[in-house]
């Protein structure tokens, strides 16, 4: 199962932006938003590029908080987080291409 079966976007009215639904798994059911996301400028030694953000836990369908304190719920989140990102610059290139290919007709 790849990220992107593991999670769905959901909007609601009392959501000022789409919050993120997790399907499946230990966390099925929980319902959260990203808050404050930062994309560091500089790469760590070993290449990778850190990153940060906050989330709020709008929905955590009945599952106590001391299981949202642990690595898998932190890596599970910022997989997410990252597919979403992945998602924003696939869109944007494609966007670019697109616009490209109509200019030069």
């Amino acid at each position: 199962m790849g990220i992107r079966d593991k999670y769905v976007y959901l909007t609601t009215e009392k959501e000022d932006q789409t919050c993120i639904g997790i399907k499946g798994g230990k966390f099925a059911g929980v319902v959260l938003k990203y808050s404050d996301v930062s994309i560091a400028e500089e790469e760590n030694a070993d290449g990778s590029l850190p990153f940060r953000f906050k989330f709020d836990i709008l929905d955590n369908n009945g599952i106590p908080r001391a299981q949202f304190e642990n690595t898998k719920w932190t890596t599970l989140i910022g997989d997410i987080l990252v597919d979403i990102i992945d998602r924003q610059y696939e869109e944007e290139d494609k966007l670019e291409s697109d616009n490209w290919k109509n200019n030069i007709k």
